[in-house]
């Protein structure tokens, strides 16, 4: 059986489909999360501040979008390191 990998925070995995930005939220024991951002697996609340984008491209749009918005202050915005070696 196959681990699932475990982060250290809550995260959105994002990417860019047809030019929108698609941001999907997950637990950090890598659970994906319904609109109430509860996890059954851990069975707690989670609170998603980081963006791990899928490639350079989402990475500098989320960027981006971040600098530009000052109510999204406490977010950061990752590259994710294993999806980026697939690409």
């Amino acid at each position: 059986m196959e681990k699932s990998k475990e982060f250290k925070r809550d995260f959105f995995y994002a990417t860019l489909e047809g030019g929108e930005l698609v941001m999907e939220p997950h637990c950090a024991c890598g659970n994906y999360l319904l609109e109430e951002y509860y996890c059954e697996k851990c069975k707690k609340q989670c609170r998603c501040t980081e963006i791990r984008c899928r490639n350079k491209e989402t990475f500098e749009y989320v960027n981006r979008f971040l600098k530009s918005n000052k109510s999204f202050h406490n977010f950061t915005a990752v590259l994710d390191e294993e999806t980026e070696k697939g690409d």
